[in-house]
């Protein structure tokens, strides 16, 4: 297998080496496999680089790789559009790896810059979850040359850039200290108000009762809806309603909660009198906020042994750590939280919440003006 795929990479290199023959344009290409369609961090930045940049080509590839054989084999073909665009392109904007960029020979003037789609270093991931748990095996992120070529990573915050340094394989000269576009949402008012106004609308309930936003991590083989269920009916229906933002590909079968899938996970925040997480990286967007947390640990021992966390999960987390759901409605009943621990646990992991668009777009724009 291992033999396969470097004849095919090599004959990938053969064909992008003919690529490379094209001009360079001031071009701007996002690349990303986390959705089919241009993510809410990439969306911000392309409005700041159009504002200061009006000229500038902007290009968004953005398809997932899964499904069925005919989709996988859609996004091969899809692979030589972001090799068209990677050789005539100043700079590449990933927010996960990228076959493409990783196992090529790029031009030495490209600028790639990893914009991790996740705020915050909470679970393991990337390098540093191979040949365990739900990493990949050590031979095939070897061959796929995984998360190779960058030239920056963006880390939200001092605290994380050892554990970025670990989950990508640079040294610190590579990170760059630099939160995501979205905290430029969660920190201004606008969107606050707007996500308001749509839920109230659709729930006028939530008005009149307290919120309880549940958002807990996907797991791949477990359906926990039995858990989610136990949690929600420990709380009185007509003083409290208990809110579901499920994972994406999390499927559940819930009676005692509202399974909300027509807002946002970061929407349904500003309308939460609690928050209540596990093991999820939204833990970041909360704490910015400054909303109540608690935390629902049925699992921490099975969870933890699959995936380990970055820091000391049960020290540093800004809220009511428990797996019994009885001893954690009762602490959130009684108010039992912090907003002073919150606040700084936002501050260490997400070091810059002003004008980051804004800041990664003249990093951007100095870079196209470098390759030049």
């Amino acid at each position: 297998m291992k033999f396969i795929l470097k004849v095919l990479i090599g004959i990938l290199n053969l064909i992008f080496a003919l690529f490379k023959l094209l001009p360079v344009r001031d071009k701007v290409t996002f690349i990303s496999r986390q959705s089919d369609d241009k993510t809410e961090d990439m969306s911000l930045l392309e409005k700041q680089l159009r504002a200061k940049e009006p000229g500038l080509k902007i290009v968004f590839l953005c398809r997932k790789l899964e499904g069925s054989l005919w989709h996988k084999a859609a996004y091969c073909l899809h692979i030589f559009r972001q090799m068209y665009h990677i050789a005539t392109s100043r700079v590449v904007i990933l927010d996960s790896y990228c076959i493409a960029v990783s196992v090529l020979k790029q031009r030495e003037s490209l600028t790639v810059i990893q914009m991790w789609h996740a705020l915050g270093s909470l679970k393991k991931f990337g390098l540093s979850i191979i040949g365990s748990g739900e990493g990949r095996s050590e031979g095939l992120a070897d061959v796929m040359a995984m998360h190779r070529n960058y030239t920056f990573v963006l880390t939200s915050g001092e605290a994380c850039v050892e554990h970025f340094c670990e989950a990508f394989g640079y040294d610190r000269s590579h990170m760059k200290v630099m939160s995501l576009p979205r905290v430029d949402k969660l920190t201004g008012p606008d969107f606050k108000e707007a996500s308001l106004k749509k839920i109230y609308e659709e729930y006028p309930e939530f008005k009149d009762k307290k919120v309880i936003v549940y958002a807990p991590t996907f797991r791949k083989e477990r359906d926990i809806s039995g858990e989610i269920d136990a949690f929600a009916e420990k709380f009185d229906t007509s003083e409290y309603i208990f809110v579901l933002k499920k994972h994406p590909l999390m499927d559940v079968h819930c009676k005692a909660a509202l399974v909300d899938e027509k807002f946002t996970t970061l929407e349904m925040l500003f309308a939460a009198d609690y928050v209540v997480c596990d093991y999820s990286a939204v833990i970041f967007e909360a704490a910015i906020i400054g909303k109540p947390m608690f935390f629902y640990t049925f699992d921490y021992e099975s969870y933890g042994v699959n995936r380990d966390f970055y820091i000391d999960y049960m020290k540093e987390m800004p809220g009511f750590i428990s797996g019994d759901a009885n001893e954690l409605s009762e602490a959130i009943r009684e108010n039992r939280y912090d907003l002073e621990k919150i606040k700084a646990f936002a501050g260490r992991y997400v070091t810059n919440q002003k004008s980051c668009s804004a800041e990664l777009a003249d990093m951007i724009l100095e870079s196209c003006k470098r390759s030049r």
